[in-house]
Formats: C-alpha cells, sequence, structure tokens
C-alpha cells in the first residue's frame, strides 16, 4: 500500500505545473490582442461644404432700335469658411502675389526723395570747382637799422685821428728845432702832409710824410662815409613818438 499512494510533494509539484502552462497559454494571447474600440467622438466628424449659389438667370434680349445699357456682372457670394476643427489652430490667409509683407521694425521710407531721372530741359551743368592755388608769397617786412654806417663813421674817424695825432707831434718837434718849413704845413690836416713832403730834404722823410698824408685822407674819408649812411638810417627808421593820444609810430 505504500508504494501506490501518492507523495505529497509529487502533487504540489504537479499543481505547479498546471498553474504555469495555463498562465503561459494565457499571456500571448493578451499580448497580441488589438486595442479597445473607442466611441467616435460627434464634434470630430468633418462637416459638409455649402451649396454654392444658383447662377443669375441670363438677360433678355433687346429689342431693335433700343438701347442697350450694361449691367455689371453680378459678384459671386463669398463662400463661408469651414469650421475650425477643435485641437487644431486657425491657418491664416495668404498674402496678395506681388506684395511683400513688411518686416515688423522697419519705418515707412521717409518722404521728400524723388526718383532719380533726367534734368529738366534748360538745366546747365555747374562748372567744375577751381583748381586749387597756393597763396601768394607774403611780402617780407623790410627791418630798418637805426645803426647802419655807426661802425664805418667810427673806424674812419679813428684812423684819422691817430694819424693826424702822430703828424701833429712830429710837426711840434720840428718847430722845437727851428725847422719851421716843415713843422707848420704838418699842422694842417690831410693836405699838410702832402705840403711837407714836397719840402723835405731827404726822399725816405718825403716818402713818409705823402703816406701819412693818404692814411688821414682814408681815415676822413670813411669817417664822412659813415656818418652819412648813419643819418639816412636814422631818417628812414621807423620813431615812436609820444602823444597825448597815445604812442604814434611814424616811418
Amino acid at each position: 500500500m505504500s508504494r501506490l499512494s501518492p507523495k505529497p510533494s509529487s502533487l504540489l509539484t504537479s499543481a505547479v505545473l498546471t498553474i504555469g502552462l495555463t498562465v503561459s497559454w494565457s499571456l500571448p494571447s493578451v499580448a497580441f490582442a488589438g486595442p479597445p474600440t473607442l466611441p467616435e467622438d460627434p464634434s470630430a466628424a468633418p462637416q459638409p461644404a455649402p451649396q454654392p449659389a444658383p447662377a443669375p438667370a441670363p438677360a433678355p434680349a433687346p429689342a431693335p432700335g433700343d438701347s442697350i445699357t450694361v449691367q455689371p456682372a453680378p459678384q459671386p457670394a463669398p463662400q463661408p469658411q469651414p469650421a475650425p476643427q477643435p485641437g487644431y489652430a486657425q491657418p491664416q490667409p495668404a498674402p496678395q502675389p506681388g506684395y511683400a509683407q513688411p518686416q515688423p521694425g522697419y519705418g515707412q521710407p521717409q518722404p521728400g526723395y524723388g526718383q532719380p531721372g533726367y534734368p529738366p530741359p534748360g538745366y546747365q551743368q555747374q562748372p567744375p570747382p577751381p583748381a586749387y592755388q597756393p597763396p601768394p608769397p607774403q611780402p617780407v617786412a623790410p627791418r630798418y637799422n637805426r645803426n647802419k654806417g655807426m661802425g664805418l663813421t667810427i673806424a674812419g674817424f679813428s684812423i684819422f685821428g691817430v694819424t693826424y695825432l702822430i703828424t701833429a707831434v712830429s710837426a711840434t718837434a720840428l718847430l722845437d728845432a727851428g725847422d719851421y718849413d716843415l713843422g707848420r704845413p704838418l699842422l694842417i690836416p690831410a693836405v699838410g702832409p702832402f705840403v711837407a713832403a714836397a719840402r723835405a730834404p731827404f726822399a725816405v722823410l718825403g716818402f713818409g710824410l705823402a703816406f701819412s698824408g693818404v692814411i688821414q685822407l682814408a681815415g676822413l674819408g670813411m669817417g664822412i662815409g659813415g656818418a652819412v649812411t648813419l643819418g639816412k638810417a636814422r631818417r628812414n627808421a621807423p620813431q615812436l613818438s609820444a602823444s597825448p593820444g597815445g604812442l604814434q609810430l611814424k616811418f
């Protein structure tokens, strides 16, 4: 009897296998099943388009001799737009061909600018601007030297004075020695040495007296010429003088 009675463990194993087979057969049918059918929304269905308006009857033919009046053709009534579907944005109307939509942020063109074209008849073209001309040179203001000729005057009279001083000392020595023929003419400036040279008894003495006379004449000429030049420079130079009205500059 113990060999024929089943064991509890074998019964439990058989039950688990049976349940597993049942679940495995039921899962494929659930996985490959289609989605459930939902009821249709009556508002989502498209509405039928409205019927167009009937065409107008043709006009009767005019009788002979009557005036013909042209009647404008009636404009077709605008067709109503279909109601927008719920949940969808309403489309914007397309722009007219040939007219571009203005971009936001750009203003209208400013008035006052004419269209380019040809100049009116009788219009004279403006001459080109004159070429650049350099400015004329500014005249240099004359410079006045009030001391012009002063150096020549000082040098000339200095040479003449020194030479005449030496000749006069020699003349006084000859007068003290009693030689009046040579002493007296030497006291005459510029001309006296030449007179004394003509009366000298020796040629060397005559040459020395004549040379002193030439130096005196040269110094005297230089002094006189410098004095004349200095006088002209002083007269032509501008002079600043004071008056009751203020300082005046004279040329």
